[in-house]
């Protein structure tokens, strides 16, 4: 049966502890649950916020976004010496030492494609599921996408698959042309205003609170048209 409502969460980082408490704010037998992406790195928890959002996409039917991070790690998985060095300075290697259970230094003193292939067998779904994540939805009057859009396309639809994960300058302050309200995170929120609540112009709703940065973690109630009410976990 189609929700009429959804709970929309934001940027996670491996954040397991707020994750838990915001799931305890959503009212599943009416909300859809959508979440923004970068469910991974720099956090302490990224391997249980792993096992946490892919349980709830198989048993509550949660849309699930990709964030540029989870890029990030299909980048690095699929061509581990090409792509350590960015992943690292991403805060990859704190996923990778949760996941396999080590320290960081024992990730960075291994070969990248001998530390993938441990990954690779000990979590085998990781490529086939990191693939499936898309990069943006629509919930009636919404749009919900890791990092914004594009507004010099003539349709928003024709974002670039980089834009939808990475933009920020030609996003956050230009007039916004869809006619729609965009939720969205991957910036935090502090670098656009001086608050951990969501950011609004035009909109345009941020909800990447900095939580891994001592922040917030931020959700949106919404309904087919408008935002309803917001949680903001400090």
């Amino acid at each position: 049966m189609t929700k009429e409502k959804a709970f929309v969460i934001g940027d996670i980082h491996g954040m397991y502890h707020s994750l838990e408490v915001m799931l305890s704010h959503w009212r599943r037998d009416e909300e859809q649950l959508i979440l923004v992406g970068d469910y991974i790195d720099r956090g302490p928890n990224s391997d249980s916020v792993l096992k946490t959002v892919r349980t709830l996409q198989k048993e509550h039917n949660a849309i699930l976004l990709r964030g540029n991070h989870e890029q990030l790690f299909l980048n690095y998985l699929l061509e581990p010496r090409k792509e350590w060095k960015l992943y690292k300075q991403n805060g990859g290697a704190t996923t990778i030492s949760q996941l396999l259970q080590i320290q960081i230094e024992d990730v960075e003193a291994q070969a990248p494609e001998e530390v993938v292939e441990k990954l690779l067998e000990k979590e085998p779904w990781l490529i086939d599921w990191l693939e499936s994540l898309v990069y943006y939805t629509t919930f009636g009057n919404h749009i919900i996408v890791h990092a914004g859009v594009d507004f010099t396309k003539s349709d928003w639809r024709y974002t670039s698959l980089h834009d939808f994960l990475w933009i920020r300058e030609g996003f956050h302050y230009e007039k916004n042309t869809t006619g729609r309200n965009i939720i969205f995170g991957h910036t935090p929120v502090q670098t656009l205003h001086e608050s951990v609540e969501p950011w609004q112009r035009d909109g345009k709703w941020g909800i990447d609170g900095g939580n891994v940065y001592g922040g917030s973690l931020i959700a949106l109630r919404i309904d087919r048209e408008e935002v309803k009410d917001v949680v903001v976990l400090r």
